[in-house]
């Protein structure tokens, strides 16, 4: 095992026993789900960058860097996009680490030979790697201080790049994380680079992050993500959670965001945002399940199955009379429970718990808590349904910290 740190500046000698130059950085090749493998060094060749391959190399260690022969260097080599410059790409950049689900800085890498090359194997993010660059390791009261390395595997750049390298998924670890994870993962960056990584995932799981982030950092992050991502990441979210992320937005930003959107989730958000947030209007979704009370079982199951995708949670299916007014409610246990040529209306609870667009949010919450509802109908002056409110958006107004 050898450290990056223990190599640069190191002196190259030639089979001549000649200085040739310092090392001034080891090149690695990146391969698919294997350690990337040194395939050379570079040193300064009067004002030129020279390339050494590893072919040439005889001894590569802390002690010597020797060649097998000399005039073995290439000059303006052109390197290949998989070609990583270790000291000039990685070191000193942040990363994430997804095992430790942490925002860390490369303070080292920690090189291993396996077979009969190099390869780039883990991370060194201790304080010990910084007094290791300074030459200061050996220090008799820094010889207990360990390392802490990453495996590289457990690595994700933050840029989304290495050197010239444009990584094509470059967060796809990053996305096998908890939305809440990689929530605190992004509060430790600088907006800029946040905005970034929100705007590289997919659009799925940027609107579940942006839903974990804390309201300080939230809404100074929406500002600084492209209105077209945005807008995207709005197309994904519940239209309740939509809704507030738009009314969290400056004016002007708001209405580039409304020109992106299709135009179905913009007609919802328009109703919406008008209104108040502490109202049950402002904590509503448009998003809930209807049928006629005429309706069959089997035809109600199967417009669940063509509607469930565009809904996050279903707990009942509101039922609404020839005139769309609010006539009842079924649940899905006793739904499936039934026989499918059963009528819905014989099925339904004619006792419905409702709210007005304009009762209190806590008159909401005292109502669905009082009589224990999953969700709860809002309804209009002609009992027209309007939307909905769940035991999630409650959640979120009693305990706006969770």
């Amino acid at each position: 095992m050898i450290f990056l740190s223990q190599l640069l500046k190191s002196e190259i000698t030639d089979n001549k026993q000649e200085v040739v130059g310092k090392l001034k950085d080891v090149v690695v090749e990146t391969r698919k789900n294997e350690y990337p493998q040194v395939i050379g060094i570079v040193f300064q060749h009067k004002k030129d960058l020279a390339f050494i391959p590893y072919a040439c190399i005889e001894n590569l260690s802390r002690a010597e860097i020797t060649l097998k022969k000399s005039d073995c260097w290439k000059i303006n080599y052109e390197f290949s996009p998989k070609e990583i410059f270790l000291a000039r790409d990685i070191l000193d950049e942040q990363i994430f680490d997804i095992k430790g689900i942490r925002v860390v800085r490369v303070n080292d890498l920690q090189l291993v030979k396996i077979d009969e090359n190099f390869s780039l194997v883990g991370i060194d993010v201790s304080t010990k790697a910084l007094f290791r660059r300074l030459g200061l390791a050996d220090w008799p009261l820094l010889r207990s201080s360990e390392s802490k390395f990453i495996d590289w595997h457990n690595v994700n750049f933050i840029k989304g790049t290495m050197g010239s390298l444009k990584l094509k998924t470059p967060y796809q670890k990053l996305q096998k994380l908890h939305p809440a994870d990689i929530a605190n993962l992004i509060e430790n960056l600088t907006l800029h680079e946040s905005s970034k990584v929100v705007q590289a995932i997919d659009e799925e799981t940027a609107a579940e992050v942006l839903g974990e982030v804390e309201p300080e950092y939230k809404d100074p992050l929406l500002e600084h993500i492209n209105a077209k991502n945005l807008a995207g990441i709005l197309e994904e979210m519940p239209t309740d959670e939509a809704a507030d992320v738009l009314q969290d937005l400056s004016e002007p930003k708001r209405i580039e965001v409304f020109r992106k959107l299709g135009m179905r989730k913009a007609k919802y958000l328009h109703n919406l945002t008008k209104y108040e947030e502490d109202k049950a209007g402002g904590l509503m979704t448009t998003e809930f399940m209807s049928v006629p009370e005429d309706c069959s079982v089997r035809q109600a199951i199967h417009k669940i199955h063509q509607k469930s995708d565009e809904h996050g949670s279903i707990y009942h299916i509101f039922v609404v009379n020839g005139e769309g007014r609010l006539a009842g409610i079924v649940s899905i246990r006793t739904l499936l429970l039934a026989k499918g040529n059963t009528k819905i209306k014989d099925l339904m609870s004619r006792i419905v718990r409702t709210v007005r667009i304009r009762t209190p949010a806590k008159e909401v919450a005292r109502i669905m808590t009082k009589y224990n509802l999953l969700s709860v109908a809002v309804v209009d002056k002609q009992k027209k349904i309007r939307g909905i409110i769940t035991v999630d958006d409650i959640m979120r107004l009693l305990v706006p910290d969770a």
